[in-house]
């Protein structure tokens, strides 16, 4: 069984947008293993979760700040989509806080003005209409074709967008639009970095991944077959490897931990 023998870790993860903690359990039951429970044994260690609510700010300056407070004084930071967004904040306002970071299914360019013309005019849009969430043309967008017709993966989404509902989309769409580039900020960055993408994704692209990649020093970038713009649930398997093996960068004795099995 995978351990880890040295302190534990904290994981933040950031959800997308529409999504919330059961964006990760996939992956989380994939690390059951190596996860520290609650009431553990003293100097039991192992990978403790932290997934922060994104749901009430409509600002990711005002998300990030949300997240700081919640989160220990030292953590692995993932984001993904929205949450990549959030996490480039985070790493603007503490980034000697992050010993680690994931961005997965997002960028670090700022919208033209156009696209948050088109996004904003999508929440005033969606305020005279029954609200919903997740749509065809979406899906078709989001998700590798092998992947288009799982009703479950599809129930999930649907549930985790009707569950958090219009008022949070208009929050989180708003703070979407508005987010600054963050390109400059990551040629400054030095620590352990994944930047993964889904192949299939049609949002954002794996060259706008490539091009995160070859900004941060020694980032690794990883692209990902058989899944779109939802790796962490079309790929969790290959999502939780890519974590453990991040993590494992730069930690002695934690060679227990790379064997997980991402099957």
């Amino acid at each position: 069984m995978p351990t880890l023998e040295q302190a534990p870790v904290s994981v933040v993860f950031l959800s997308g947008m529409l999504a919330d903690h059961r964006m990760w359990q996939p992956v989380i039951d994939l690390l059951g293993p190596c996860l520290k429970q609650s009431g553990g044994h003293p100097g039991t260690s192992g990978i403790m979760p932290v997934i922060p609510d994104l749901s009430r700010q409509d600002d990711v300056v005002a998300m990030a700040r949300a997240v700081l407070d919640q989160a220990p004084e030292r953590f692995v930071l993932v984001g993904m989509s929205m949450g990549g967004y959030v996490a480039l904040e985070i790493l603007r306002m503490a980034h000697e806080r992050v010993s680690h970071l994931m961005l997965v299914n997002t960028r670090a360019t700022a919208d033209d003005p156009a696209t948050q013309r088109r996004r904003l005019l999508a929440r005033i849009a969606g305020r005279h209409q029954p609200f919903q969430g997740v749509n065809d043309a979406m899906l078709d967008d989001m998700l590798h074709p092998d992947h288009r017709h799982d009703d479950d993966l599809i129930g999930l989404l649907s549930d985790m967008a009707e569950d958090l509902g219009q008022d949070v989309f208009t929050r989180q769409i708003t703070a979407v639009a508005h987010r600054p580039d963050s390109m400059d900020m990551l040629r400054g960055l030095e620590m352990p970095c994944c930047v993964m993408a889904g192949a299939a994704d049609r949002v954002i692209s794996p060259a706008s991944h490539r091009e995160m990649a070859s900004a941060i020093i020694g980032a690794k970038m990883i692209e990902v077959a058989g899944a779109g713009h939802y790796v962490p649930l079309e790929q969790p398997g290959i999502f939780a490897k890519a974590l453990i093996d991040l993590i494992d960068q730069g930690r002695t004795g934690a060679g227990d931990l790379a064997r997980l099995s991402a099957d």
